[in-house]
C-alpha cells in the first residue's frame, strides 16, 4: 500500500532530522522535508515507471521555485525490485528505494551505483586513476589489453568523460591496486529547461486561477503557475532572479470558500514552515476568517483594493499578528 510506503519514508525522513510537511494529496509531491540547507519535495509511488513527464516537470517547478531538490522514492520498477544502494532516475529525478533513503539519509553511506538503460553502472575518479596509473607506469593502452576495451574508452575513463560497468571498474581497480569508483551525487545542481521555468498566469489550470493571478500580476507579482501542487502558483513580489533566493515567495492557492479549503490550507501552511515561504489562499466569494493556521486568506474582491505587492504582503503580515 502507498500509505505504508509513505509512512515509512515519514519515518526515515524525521529519524534523519528532517522537519517534514502534512502529506499534500497532490498528484505532484507528497512531502516537503528541510533539514538544514537542504530541502527536498519527495513524489513517493511503489512503481517509479508510473512518473510521467508532465508530473515530473511540475516537480522540478516548485523545486526551483522552492530552492529545494526533487526526489522519487519507490518500490519498483516494471516488475522488478528497486535494488538496494542504486539510484536510479525518471526524467533526470533521482529514483530510491526506502533501504537507500534510510542509508543516505541516516546511515550517511552515499551510492556508488547508478541504473540506466542497459545495466548498473559507476563512475570512474578520473584524477585518481591517472595518479596511480603513472605511479605504476602503466600505459592506457596496457590497461586497455588487459580490460579488453579500447584504447580510447580507458582514455574516457581518464578523463572522466564515461561511466562503465561495475565488473570493469572492479577489474581496473585490482589491475591500479587502488579505489576508483566515485560516490554518486545524488541530488544533481542541473538547470531547469527553459519549459520548466515558463512563468505567465497562461499556465494556470483553471479559469478561476486565470483570472485570479492575472490580477495578481496586474498587482505587480512575478507569477509562476503549480500544476498538480497543493498550491495553484508561486507568486514573487519582485524578479524571479532576486526574489528566488533572496526575497518573498509566496505560495498561492486559489479557491471557493470549502471545506476542501480548509484542507488544503493546513497542508499550504505545513509545506510553507518547511520550505521558509508565505502562504495565501485568494477565494472567489467571502471568507469565514482571515487565517487558517499560517496561510493567510484573501477575498477576490479585496484583492481589486491592492495597489502593489508592498501593500498586500503588508496586509499579510497584519493578518499572520491578528
Amino acid at each position: 500500500m502507498k500509505d505504508d510506503l509513505i509512512a515509512r519514508v515519514l519515518e526515515i525522513l524525521k529519524e534523519a532530522g528532517f522537519i517534514v510537511s502534512r502529506r499534500c494529496e497532490a498528484r505532484s509531491f507528497d512531502l516537503a522535508a528541510r533539514r538544514s540547507e537542504l530541502t527536498v519535495l519527495a513524489k513517493i509511488m511503489r512503481n517509479i515507471d508510473g512518473m510521467t513527464e508532465e508530473v515530473a516537470k511540475s516537480i522540478k517547478r516548485a523545486a526551483f521555485c522552492l530552492l529545494a531538490s526533487p526526489l522519487v522514492v519507490g518500490e519498483r520498477t516494471g516488475t522488478s525490485l528497486l535494488e538496494d544502494d542504486v539510484v536510479y532516475h525518471r526524467y533526470n529525478i533521482p529514483a530510491l528505494n526506502t533501504h537507500t533513503l534510510y542509508d543516505y539519509f541516516v546511515e550517511g553511506v552515499q551510492p556508488y551505483v547508478y541504473s540506466a538503460t542497459r545495466g548498473l553502472y559507476v563512475t570512474i575518479d578520473g584524477d585518481a586513476m591517472r595518479q596511480a596509473r603513472e605511479k605504476k607506469e602503466i600505459s592506457l593502452g596496457e590497461i586497455a589489453s588487459q580490460l579488453g576495451l579500447s584504447r580510447r574508452s580507458v582514455s574516457l575513463y581518464e578523463e572522466g568523460g564515461m561511466s562503465t560497468s561495475i565488473e570493469i571498474a572492479l577489474k581496473l581497480e585490482e589491475i591500479l591496486e587502488t579505489m576508483l569508483i566515485k560516490p554518486l551525487e545524488v541530488f544533481s545542481t542541473e538547470a531547469p529547461s527553459s519549459d520548466i521555468l515558463k512563468g505567465g498566469v497562461e499556465g494556470a489550470v483553471s479559469s478561476l486561477e486565470k483570472d485570479i493571478l492575472g490580477m495578481m500580476e496586474e498587482i505587480g507579482f512575478e507569477i509562476l503557475p503549480m500544476a498538480h501542487a497543493p498550491f495553484s502558483a508561486v507568486s514573487f513580489p519582485e524578479p524571479v532572479s532576486k526574489a528566488r533566493s533572496e526575497g518573498t515567495k509566496i505560495l498561492t492557492g486559489i479557491s471557493r470558500y470549502t471545506e476542501r479549503l480548509i484542507k488544503r490550507a493546513r497542508i499550504v501552511s505545513s509545506v510553507s514552515q518547511v520550505t521558509g515561504t508565505k502562504s495565501v489562499f485568494v477565494v472567489n466569494g467571502t471568507i469565514k476568517r482571515v487565517q487558517i493556521d499560517t496561510t493567510v486568506l484573501f477575498e477576490k474582491e479585496e484583492l481589486k483594493r491592492i495597489r502593489d505587492p508592498d501593500e498586500f504582503t503588508s496586509v499579510m503580515e497584519e493578518r499572520t499578528k491578528d
